[in-house]
C-alpha cells in the first residue's frame, strides 16, 4: 500500500441501529491531512457524535473501512480496539475524576517511566496550568478543567485529538478565549485535530476544513469561506447564516418577480437601507430592538410577512427606503 500523509482515511462506513433500519453514518468516506484541524457539523441527530465514536473505535461499524496513519482499524474482518488507536479524547463533561489530582489525571494515560513526571509537567505548562499540579478538579474553573482535560490528551502523544463540543459548557467569552489558547496549542504540537460542534461560529474560527453533516451523509466540505459564500442548499446556509426566507409574493413586494419555485433568502446583514439599490419599497418600522451592539428592525411586507435587518441606530416608526441588489440573493431548490 502507498503511504500518504493522511492521518485518518475513511473509506464508505456505515452504521445503522434499530436492527439496521435506520442509517446513523450512511456510506461516509473523508480523509484528514497530519496537522490540520476538521470541524464535523450538523444538526441534532445528524451523525456527528456516532461518527467520531466510530473513528475511536467506541462503535463498530456496519461497513467500509477506517484506516489511522495508514492502518486499517476498522472493516469487515479487523477491529483495532480503542486504547490500540493512539487517539486522544476530549469529552464535553470533561470526564475527570474528582478524586485525583490534577497531576494523576494528566499522568493517567502516560505509562510509568523515569520521565513520566517531566511529561505531565511538560504538557500542564503547554496548556498554562504550570503550578496547578496538585489542585483537585472541583478547585478549578470551567475553563481550566478544560485544559486539564486537554492536556490529558495531549500527554500521550496522540496522533489525532478528538474534541466532543468542548466549549458547551462554558460562556460566551470564556468560549472565545479558550478556543483561541486551544487553537494555538493544536498548531503548537502540530497534532492532528477533529472538533464536533452544534456551533458554526466555533467551527468558523478554529477549523482548517468544516464537514456539514444531515443524517448520516456528508452534504458539504470546504473551508469557512467557502460554505458561507457558497452554500449548496438550504440546510448548509442556515448553519453559517441568518437570514430572511423570502417567498415569490415577498419578492414582489420589492419590484422582483420570479417564475421558479425556488426558495430565496436573503442575509440581514444584506439588506440595503436609505440608499439605491436595484429592488426596493418604503415601510414603516414596526419594531426596533437593541442586539449586540447594533438595532434590529421588523418591517411587515404588504404580503403579510415580516423581515428583520440590522441598522446602526433605533428606527422604531420610521419609513425607510430599504431592499437589496440581486446578486445578493440566496436561492436553492426548494
Amino acid at each position: 500500500m502507498e503511504l500518504n500523509n493522511n492521518v485518518l482515511h475513511i473509506n464508505s462506513i456505515s452504521k445503522t441501529f434499530n436492527g439496521g433500519e435506520d442509517f446513523v453514518v450512511n456510506n461516509l468516506s473523508l480523509t484528514l491531512a497530519k496537522g490540520k484541524i476538521m470541524a464535523i457539523v450538523g444538526e441534532s441527530g445528524s451523525g456527528k457524535t456516532t461518527l467520531i465514536r466510530l473513528i475511536a473505535g467506541l462503535e463498530t461499524t456496519d461497513g467500509g473501512c477506517i484506516e489511522l496513519n495508514n492502518t486499517v482499524v476498522a472493516s469487515d474482518l479487523i477491529f483495532v480496539p480503542p486504547e490500540q488507536r493512539n487517539i486522544g479524547m476530549v469529552f464535553q463533561d470533561y470526564a475527570l475524576f474528582p478524586h485525583l489530582t490534577v497531576f494523576k489525571n494528566v499522568a493517567y494515560g502516560i505509562s510509568k517511566s523515569k520521565t513520566r513526571k517531566q511529561q505531565v509537567e511538560a504538557v500542564l505548562c503547554l496548556v498554562g496550568l504550570n503550578g496547578f499540579d496538585h489542585r483537585y478538579p472541583h478547585q478549578l474553573s470551567g475553563g481550566q478543567q478544560q485544559r486539564v482535560a486537554l492536556a490529558r490528551a495531549l500527554a500521550s502523544q496522540p496522533s489525532l485529538l478528538i474534541f466532543d463540543e468542548p466549549f458547551s459548557n462554558l460562556d460566551v467569552n470564556l468560549r472565545i478565549q479558550l478556543r483561541n489558547e486551544i487553537f494555538d496549542i493544536i498548531k503548537k504540537t502540530g497534532v492532528t485535530a477533529i472538533f464536533v460542534t452544534h456551533d458554526t461560529q466555533d467551527a468558523m474560527a478554529i477549523a482548517d476544513e468544516i464537514i456539514v453533516l444531515k443524517q448520516g451523509t456528508i452534504i458539504q466540505r470546504g473551508t469557512a469561506k467557502e460554505l458561507y459564500n457558497n452554500s449548496v442548499n438550504y440546510y448548509v446556509a442556515s448553519l453559517f447564516n441568518q437570514f430572511v426566507m423570502l417567498s415569490n409574493l415577498d419578492l414582489e413586494c420589492f419590484g422582483f418577480y420570479s417564475q421558479n419555485n425556488k426558495t430565496s433568502a436573503l442575509r440581514l446583514n444584506e439588506f440595503i437601507l436609505n440608499e439605491d439599490c436595484e429592488y426596493s419599497l418604503r415601510s414603516k418600522i414596526a419594531k426596533s430592538q437593541f442586539f449586540k451592539g447594533q438595532f434590529l428592525n421588523t418591517l411587515k411586507l404588504q404580503s403579510e410577512s415580516y423581515i428583520s435587518f440590522y441598522s446602526k441606530e433605533d428606527l422604531t416608526g420610521k419609513v425607510v427606503h430599504i431592499g437589496f441588489n440581486k446578486k445578493n440573493l440566496l436561492v436553492f431548490d426548494s
